[in-house]
């Protein structure tokens, strides 16, 4: 499975993302990508657990969590100047990692997908502290425009899709993790092979004609 693809795929859950040129998708792909795998390679061989202690950030496990509207949630972070803390909702990742496996692999243990989803919400921590994000490094996209008006905006699905790389490169994953939750939408029926396969191949598409 090609991390760029399924980079493209975390991107075009933006909002925004109609409004990136399509000659600028792989730039912001390859360095979203980048952003992350550097951080992480700084972290090389270090585990998960023991990098919140030292950076001080709580982990709060529950056994399950909804957001808005009943969607459910993995878990969620809490950012501020007198602390962070990620909170995990334990049902929702063994649902995950029950449903992980697929094209001849195993299905991911608990502990593995959970330790994903510290990683994930860790280099959100790291952006959190360092007072910028990946997003606010790649250029703007102009949302609207009116006559002379122009109003930008960023495309925020960049520092997701840097969080993605950051637990990839930290935990010597194969893939992407949000491969994973695709897998889960697929085992669970809520996307059909049909509709995954034209996405990728949209996206393999997109990329190709930047």
């Amino acid at each position: 499975m090609d991390d760029r693809v399924l980079a493209l795929c975390e991107l075009s859950n933006d909002m925004l993302f109609h409004k990136i040129p399509q000659n600028q998708l792989a730039q912001y792909v390859d360095a979203s990508l980048a952003a992350g795998r550097n951080a992480a390679q700084l972290l090389a061989g270090r585990d998960i657990v023991d990098l919140y202690r030292e950076a001080g950030i709580a982990i709060v496990e529950k056994p399950s969590g909804k957001g808005r509207f009943g969607v459910i949630l993995r878990g969620q972070a809490t950012l501020s100047t007198e602390g962070c803390q990620v909170e995990v909702y334990q049902e929702s990742i063994q649902a995950l990692a029950g449903y992980s496996g697929g094209a001849g692999e195993a299905p991911l243990s608990f502990e593995k997908a959970f330790h994903i989803h510290l990683a994930h919400e860790y280099f959100h921590v790291l952006e959190y502290r360092r007072g910028k994000s990946v997003a606010e490094e790649l250029p703007d996209v102009v949302s609207l425009s009116f006559l002379k008006f122009h109003r930008r905006a960023k495309i925020n699905r960049c520092s997701e899709v840097a969080a993605h790389a950051f637990a990839q490169t930290l935990l010597a994953l194969p893939h992407l993790p949000n491969l994973y939750d695709y897998r889960y939408l697929l085992d669970t029926g809520a996307m059909t092979q049909e509709a995954f396969d034209e996405l990728l191949k949209k996206m393999e598409t997109a990329l190709n004609g930047a």
